[in-house]
């Protein structure tokens, strides 16, 4: 009996404590490579509450100019809010290995797998946050054109400065006291090439209330910027490649917080198959997660296509 895509030419198996082990370093190194996770709104996986799990979206106050009448306590106000559900489902994958690949290879290959298995979770994670954020959040085409297939205009720093007059237009809160740019490099190349704007300030040049985000590389007009090779490509003008950026504030869109029994690491140790793996030749190594993104406010997030002089 075969399985498929084992893999072929040690140890005897995955204790419990092995297991463990490499659960946390799958989640370590998942993180490391996340870059969308970061600015939504973070929900946690409910047990033995159904498949079910919602976001509450408030409608701030407006502005109160009733005077205060002596004496008289006034009405009050309700909060007004909308509820919006979203059902997570389930992804993942896994490698199998001969007993013979891990008897005679060089290299550790549990480890190395694990490490690969790691970077195909964060990159098919960071992948759908961006797929439900395309399209669906407020676009910016760059120089003004209103589709992506007219886009040939490279980043500048006049479209950032667009983006967040366009969120503070619409009053969103920012994150941590400024707004925050996904970019990729492309954009963030033609963007530090712009000497005369004198609006790009290096990390080492502004100091944060907090610590930096992962992937942060700069700041402008009120933006920081955060560089990833995963935002997103497309075609303009004349079949030129486009780059996608994304500039949120707070608020913008809503995910499952991969921690817990959320994120799980499987290994399976040889003969663990029973009578099918009766000469004890396969072992195997995935990890398996829930998730689902839900943009919660089109109107807080703006996504940037421009094409690069790169």
């Amino acid at each position: 009996m075969t399985t498929a895509n084992t893999n072929v030419t040690g140890t005897s198996g995955f204790p419990n404590a092995i297991a463990i082990h490499y659960s946390t370093q799958l989640l370590d190194w998942l993180k490391a490579d996340l870059m969308l996770d970061q600015f939504g709104q973070m929900k946690k996986l409910p047990k033995n509450k159904g498949n079910q799990i919602y976001f509450t979206r408030y409608t701030p106050f407006t502005a109160d100019t009733n005077a205060l009448s002596e004496g008289v306590t006034p009405d009050g106000q309700e909060l007004q809010s909308a509820q919006i559900d979203a059902t997570p489902v389930q992804y993942g994958n896994y490698c199998t290995m001969s007993d013979f690949l891990q008897m005679e290879t060089i290299d550790p290959v549990i480890e190395s797998a694990n490490e690969l298995l790691a970077y195909q979770a964060a990159l098919s994670l960071d992948t759908i946050i961006r797929n439900t954020l395309h399209s669906n959040v407020t676009n910016q085409f760059a120089n003004g054109q209103s589709q992506e297939t007219d886009v040939a205009a490279v980043m500048t720093a006049t479209e950032i400065r667009k983006a967040v007059y366009t969120l503070k237009k619409n009053k969103v809160k920012r994150i941590k006291g400024d707004f925050v740019a996904v970019i990729d490099p492309a954009q963030s190349h033609d963007l530090q090439g712009e000497t005369a704007t004198g609006a790009w300030l290096d990390l080492n040049k502004y100091t944060t209330n907090g610590p930096l985000y992962k992937g942060e590389i700069g700041k402008m007009y009120g933006a920081r910027l955060v560089e990833t090779h995963n935002a997103g490509n497309g075609v303009g003008a004349e079949a030129v490649a486009t780059y996608r950026a994304f500039m949120f504030g707070d608020g913008a869109y809503g995910l499952v917080e991969l921690a817990g029994a959320n994120l799980e690491m499987i290994a399976k140790q040889l003969g663990s198959e029973g009578s099918g793996d009766p000469l004890n030749q396969r072992s195997s190594v995935g990890y398996k997660f829930s998730h689902v993104t839900k943009v919660l406010d089109a109107n807080r997030a703006i996504e940037i296509y421009t094409a690069s002089n790169v």
